[in-house]
């Protein structure tokens, strides 16, 4: 690993000359200059990662010259080298963007502990800036891929809504790209600096999601032996995304509609409320005006959280965007897994665009990936699942289970919700064991296997009496 340049400015030769010395048995690049106006040439000439300056020189002073090396890169750590009794100039020094400061005469391992520091708390300012740049790349406009009217619509909402705080309420299938557009939203709006905290709620059952969304202090329930802050808490001065909120149970969404209302939450167990201030965008794959009709969705809270909707196009309504994202995926995965794929044949091209694509952009970059793995040169035919090249849905193995007269009933989407009626309680007892062992025993994973809800799941388990063996 290079070790940091380090610039010494300081009228004292002898001092230099010993500095000098003792930073290069450390292995560091070390300059020197024996006034302010030298060092600033230098630190033109050669921008160090870190500076050892003195206060007092002749000419242009240290403070002045901290001035200039600030305003020529503000990320240059500087470290003020003074007299005992210049300590009050050395702290002045330190509010106009100095690290430290060290009295002369110095313990050199003091000074090299500091330095250390120094150059060790501008890595990590370097690696945090470079980490805010690559999500600010993940989640930017260039991310959300495609030419269709559809896709500028969605863009055109984005960049209305994020700047405000307007609660945004995401509709589409899964796989669509909720949340990266939830994340995009959070990235242009003022709170992008804050947290984006993201709650599946699909993925948690009823007993556990109240404590995930609003914490509980020690004692409050069998099993709470400390106090939990809530993701709400953790998500404060920045973004709260609730993914599929269509399956939280009525009596949490009262309790996140009083949340969303008053601004203030209760811990489990908490005698006082806790001021929040989150900005809320909810996501659901299910239709909330029918759970309202069924009396499963709260009329009022779907009221409160539709303030700005924006739809999201499924992969089939957008067939034209089809190559587009294709080839990102494929651009994503070469760098991913270090091959040169070079492009996806016309023929395989032609099988992308004709199929469904019932799990969207998601099930998209799955076939893609798989697809590098397997190609050398190009994507052919053959290195794409056998259902795209017999342009059907893939089933899954779970129909393995279904009698032939039940298989006819899943023509085009293996989805237990859509064809519950269909089936015979036998039947889908068998499928959704099997759904469960497969998935070693995960609801949440069993639950999108099958395309239903966690709670129907969860009701489904309790109905056939089904367990763990």
């Amino acid at each position: 690993m290079t070790k940091a340049n380090i610039l010494i400015i300081d009228d004292e030769v002898d001092l230099c000359q010993s500095l000098l010395e003792l930073l290069e048995e450390e292995k560091y690049k070390v300059f020197i200059a024996h006034s302010g106006k030298e060092g600033l040439i230098k630190v033109k000439e050669n921008l160090p990662d870190l500076v050892l300056l003195d206060i007092k020189m002749s000419g242009i002073d240290g403070i002045e010259t901290l001035e200039k090396i600030r305003a020529i890169n503000k990320d240059i750590s500087v470290i003020m080298l003074t007299a005992y009794q210049t300590v009050e100039t050395a702290v002045k020094a330190m509010k106009l963007g100095a690290y430290d400061y060290i009295s002369k005469p110095f313990n050199f391992e003091e000074l090299m502990i500091i330095i250390r520091r120094a150059l060790q708390i501008r890595d990590l300012s370097k690696e945090v800036i470079s980490l805010r740049h690559q999500i600010r790349e993940k989640y930017s406009f260039n991310n959300i891929i495609g030419k269709s009217d559809k896709v500028k619509e969605v863009l055109y909402k984005i960049e209305k809504v994020a700047p405000t705080n307007a609660t945004v309420l995401i509709r589409g299938e899964s796989g669509s790209g909720k949340e990266l557009i939830a994340k995009t939203i959070h990235q242009y709006s003022a709170r992008r600096d804050r947290p984006f905290i993201a709650v599946d709620c699909a993925s948690m059952p009823e007993t556990l999601i109240e404590s995930e969304l609003f914490g509980h202090t020690k004692g409050a329930f069998t099993g709470a032996v400390a106090k939990r802050v809530g993701k709400f808490e953790l998500a404060q001065s920045g973004t709260f995304f609730l993914d599929e909120i269509g399956n939280l149970s009525v009596n949490i969404q009262a309790k996140l509609l009083r949340a969303l209302q008053e601004g203030e939450i209760n811990r489990i167990g908490e005698k006082y409320p806790i001021k929040i201030d989150v900005r809320v965008i909810i996501a659901s794959n299910t239709n909330l005006e029918e759970e309202i009709k069924r009396g499963t969705f709260r009329e009022d809270l779907y009221y409160r959280i539709n303030v700005f909707s924006i739809f999201l196009p499924t992969l089939r309504e957008r067939k034209e965007d089809m190559p587009l994202l294709a080839l990102h995926f494929l651009n994503q995965f070469n760098s991913i897994f270090g091959k040169k794929i070079r492009n996806i044949s016309e023929e395989s091209m032609k099988l992308l665009i004709n199929y469904s694509w019932p799990g969207n952009v998601r099930e998209l970059q799955n076939v893609i990936q798989q697809a590098i793995i397997m190609a050398e040169d190009i994507i052919l035919p053959e290195h794409l699942p056998f259902y795209i090249k017999e342009n059907k849905v893939e089933a899954g193995p779970i129909l393995t289970l279904l009698s032939e007269k039940d298989k006819n009933n899943f023509p085009n989407d293996f989805s237990l919700k859509k064809r519950v009626n269909q089936l015979s309680r036998d039947t889908e007892r068998r499928i959704i064991l099997e759904a469960l062992k497969r998935t070693n025993w995960n609801k949440a994973e069993a639950a999108r296997l099958l395309k239903i809800n966690y709670k129907t799941l969860y009701l489904k388990v309790r109905e056939y009496d089904l367990q763990q063996t």
